[in-house]
């Protein structure tokens, strides 16, 4: 199927010739491309995860499309917390195939997983943090947000390939600096990284699905997972946990081991700041 440019649709999508033609240079031109799936290309939407939703309710997003933007003006994060979205950073959201009742606490880390694999594939040793970062020489650099809305299954990613945001606009408990990849990855246009990693995803993805259980996979991803064996500490809202992360349980929670037992977290930030 092929690469489309949108360039407008009302509330969601709107961009000037300038838009364009900035976006053209950088996320690159759909004839340099072909793809199996549809890749909406936007120069300037509200967030790629709204565009998504309104495609998917125009049955105009098939599972593995994805709609590619080279900003938002109101991209979001974990908890609806904002995300920085400047020119030459990958945002992008891919719809999903919806799995089994028992994969839905595992969806993060799952797409993080495939997204490690295939930034390994280019020559980027990343991480996956638990929930849902992307690591990169203990720095976050990039993340993903799970949303569904009916059948609809949508995976939100953001990497900072060219730029990250300056110290004093990240949250004040904050657990790692941010940092871009400029200087790690090879010379490709914003599209052509996302469709090297979105057919290898894609391949994974559907591979892990068919020939893993949940109990198998988190023990497979294990040398992926950042921290595993270290003595960390969880915060969630006013609440601070410490302990060694022995790693995932089946359904995507945080296997802690205290000093009197062992607990398995379903939300929170992790840290390795010492205490």
């Amino acid at each position: 199927m092929p690469v489309l440019w949108i360039s407008h649709i009302k509330g969601l999508i709107d961009s000037s010739p300038d838009d364009m033609t900035l976006a053209q240079s950088l996320l690159g031109s759909e004839q340099d491309v072909e793809s199996k799936e549809r890749i909406y290309l936007c120069p300037s939407c509200s967030s790629t995860l709204d565009v998504a939703h309104y495609l998917a309710q125009k049955d105009a997003l098939d599972p593995f499309d994805s709609v590619l933007a080279l900003r938002q003006w109101s991209g979001r994060g974990q908890l609806r917390r904002q995300w920085i979205s400047e020119p030459g950073n990958l945002f992008v959201t891919w719809r999903l195939p919806q799995p089994h009742e028992q994969w839905s606490g595992l969806l993060p880390i799952l797409v993080g997983f495939v997204l490690c694999q295939g930034l390994r594939t280019v020559g980027v040793d990343v991480f996956l943090k638990w929930p849902n970062d992307l690591l990169w020489q203990n720095s976050k650099v990039g993340g993903i947000l799970i949303e569904e809305r009916g059948d609809v299954l949508l995976a939100g990613i953001g990497l900072n390939l060219a730029s990250c945001p300056e110290p004093f606009l990240l949250r004040e408990d904050h657990a790692f600096p941010a940092q871009n990849l400029v200087s790690a990855l090879p010379d490709l246009t914003i599209l052509e990284l996302w469709l090297r990693l979105v057919h290898l995803a894609q391949f994974r993805y559907s591979f892990i699905l068919s020939c893993f259980d949940p109990l198998e996979f988190v023990q497979f991803i294990e040398p992926v997972l950042a921290f595993v064996g270290t003595r960390v500490r969880i915060t969630d809202h006013r609440s601070i946990i410490q302990g060694v992360y022995v790693g995932l349980s089946p359904d995507g929670g945080l296997i802690l081991k205290t000093e009197n037992t062992s607990r398995i977290l379903y939300s929170g930030s992790l840290s390795t700041e010492k205490w």
